[in-house]
């Protein structure tokens, strides 16, 4: 009789609208005047397509699906198969967007500019759902970042209806007004910022207290766990059964592109092995600070990780 473990469970992160991430750094930015970048780094982007390259860097049981478009879907299609195992994509017509971050060191600033993404029909919409669902399984579904223009605002819902249906679990991270239209859906787990749970609640939350409490709110109206990121002031974690609290470690921040996608990486893959919400919460901003530590958009170095998770400690709310 064979006494290996069962593998993890299956996690497949979707991409709707990714992208190749252009990364500027330069000394100073100023009007009128040419700027000539210090350093240059092309990435694969969108946050989905983050999200798989992190569980890459976990060896997470995972899977990436994503749509391309054009030359730089050729490109960023490429650049993915160089370094995921596993993944799936759908070629549609026009061309992949390229978001661009300016990294400026005097004074230290980041600027972001995204484009919106070639439209994707409903038949294409369809044909890609169904090929995540089917990854899927009885695992996790990650659903993270901006919608493709002509993609309905109840996408996320829609998915999260079909996932739960076949007994899987829904992780969405995506921007406030596309997490507010998958709210009634009750997903697994939301990760908002503070910022956008203020929008979620219609409140400004001065406190972790406060923040826990309205998180809590929204667990009793059938979102099973709530990450909240609380940038370099921690982390966030409400369950079914109480709320926990983590320090961010001390990093000097070079760019925090990725870093929230990192942390549902590390959410995700933690859950994924039945680990408890506190080492989660551990993982996942480990994960999130690691990134946060290296240039453009790239993330997280797994050697560092050990490091990182001795600097961070997690306090029981009880709330």
């Amino acid at each position: 009789m064979s006494t290996s473990q069962p593998p993890f469970q299956t996690i497949v992160s979707l991409s709707l609208n990714p992208a190749i991430d252009l990364t500027y750094e330069i000394t100073s930015l100023e009007h009128d005047k040419k700027s000539r970048a210090t350093s240059t780094h092309y990435d694969p982007g969108g946050t989905g397509i983050n999200v798989g390259r992190a569980l890459e860097k976990l060896k997470a049981n995972s899977h990436t699906c994503y749509i391309v478009a054009g030359a730089m879907g050729s490109f960023l299609d490429t650049m993915l198969k160089r370094e995921l195992k596993n993944t799936s994509s759908l070629q549609v017509d026009g061309e992949t967007r390229i978001n661009t971050t300016i990294l400026q060191k005097h004074p230290q600033q980041q600027y972001e500019v995204n484009a919106s993404g070639p439209i994707i029909s409903p038949q294409q919409l369809d044909k890609i759902i169904d090929q995540f669902l089917t990854l899927c399984g009885q695992g996790i579904g990650v659903l993270t970042g901006s919608l493709p223009p002509g993609a309905p605002d109840n996408t996320y819902a829609f998915i999260n209806f079909k996932l739960k249906e076949q007994g899987a679990r829904a992780i969405i991270d995506a921007p406030v007004n596309s997490l507010q239209k998958a709210l009634h859906s009750k997903p697994f787990m939301i990760k908002p910022n503070l910022h956008e749970l203020e929008i979620l609640r219609n409140k400004t939350l001065r406190n972790i207290n406060q923040i826990a409490s309205e998180a809590r709110f929204m667990t009793q109206q059938g979102i099973s766990y709530i990450c909240v990121s609380l940038g370099e002031k921690g982390a966030l974690l409400t369950t079914p059964d109480n709320s926990f609290f983590c320090n961010t470690p001390f990093i000097n921040t070079y760019s925090t592109v990725g870093a929230g996608d990192s942390m549902v990486a590390g959410l995700a893959h933690a859950f994924a092995q039945n680990k408890t919400p506190a080492e989660a919460l551990k993982l996942a901003t480990a994960c999130g600070s690691g990134t946060a530590k290296q240039p453009g958009t790239q993330l997280f170095n797994i050697d560092d990780m050990n490091d990182l998770l001795k600097e961070i400690e997690i306090k029981t709310l009880d709330i």
